[in-house]
């Protein structure tokens, strides 16, 4: 009976120590953050220009900046040779500004 007793004894002893120090037990076992999910980015390939089509740097034009050159490629006119040969109404309509603020670029893009 003492043996029991004792066995018994240990063994609660065992389970009390267990249960003083289950947070420091259960600490060590699970990480405190978890980690930030991973999120994997696929950036797409550059894209190269075609060699049977050539473009002008339209920006070179005193007056048209990125946004214009933009509004004017994506019209057709992508050389100074098509920019030299519309009519400044029809450049301003494509660029959406007033007759007045296209003049001169037709005979810029003509020296060009």
């Amino acid at each position: 009976m003492k043996r029991v007793g004792r066995i018994i004894g240990l063994i609660g002893g065992a389970a009390a120590v267990l249960w003083a120090m289950r947070d420091r037990l259960i600490s060590i076992a699970a990480p405190a953050e978890p980690e930030p999910p991973r999120f994997r980015v696929v950036t797409p390939p550059p894209e190269m220009p075609s060699t049977d089509s050539v473009t002008d740097d339209l920006t070179r034009v005193s007056g048209i900046g990125p946004v214009f050159a933009s509004r004017l490629r994506a019209a057709g006119i992508d050389t100074f040779a098509k920019l030299a040969a519309s009519d400044d109404a029809t450049l301003a309509e494509i660029a959406d500004v007033p007759d007045s603020r296209v003049e001169g670029w037709r005979e810029q893009a003509a020296r060009l």
